[in-house]
């Protein structure tokens, strides 16, 4: 009993880390950031830090690594549940904005800091981070062409990559916005766009 409640204690203390470290490096960025600087944030040496990640690299790669499998999971089980193509893509692209909006530290380290740190690294978690996000798109993929209508000559890989570049695109728009980016009607205008694109094939 003893041992079960220390480790999930200390489950609570690496959740904890991961998420400052995510605001950390999302508002210095990763190179100007430090293990000092984060373990500061947490209230803890920096020897306490070490304990949980072995570098600032292993730090980074593991707030990519691990969110992304939370949102994944939560991802692939609303698209396996909507109906048709044209209910996964809208639940696809709300499940998106959603996820971000909510999480905009984590947005901001994918688009500004992921690219500069993967560049520079040759570590094990690099390369898990990259197979990760493979298998992401793959199984992505493989929940919207269970939707896609009979002869259709779309790719559901290039769909899925497509859809998160679009959202993508529009998120950093509004984090540079500093006022009247209606978010709702760019997801609403979005949706419209790949659902149609959908039904014109189908109808011809």
């Amino acid at each position: 009993m003893v041992s079960a409640k220390k480790e999930q204690r200390k489950e609570q203390y690496r959740v904890e880390i991961l998420q400052i470290a995510e605001k950390v490096f999302a508002q210095n960025g990763f190179h100007m950031t430090t293990m000092v600087a984060v373990a500061e944030e947490c209230g803890w040496s920096k020897g306490t830090l070490y304990l949980y990640f072995k570098n600032k690299e292993d730090l980074f790669f593991s707030i990519l690594i691990e969110k992304t499998d939370q949102f994944s999971a939560a991802l692939l089980s609303e698209l396996r549940t909507a109906q048709g193509i044209e209910g996964k893509i809208a639940a696809f692209i709300d499940a998106l904005f959603r996820f971000f909006t909510e999480n905009k530290h984590f947005f901001q380290l994918i688009i500004t800091e992921q690219g500069k740190v993967m560049q520079g690294s040759d570590s094990g978690m690099r390369e898990k981070l990259i197979n990760q996000q493979h298998d992401y798109i793959e199984k992505i993929s493989q929940a919207l062409s269970q939707g896609m209508p009979a002869n259709n000559p779309f790719s559901a890989n290039i769909l899925a990559g497509s859809i998160i570049g679009a959202v993508n695109l529009h998120l950093i728009n509004w984090l540079m916005a500093s006022e009247g980016f209606d978010l709702d009607e760019v997801k609403h205008q979005i949706k419209t766009l790949f659902i149609n694109g959908i039904r014109t094939h189908e109808n011809n």
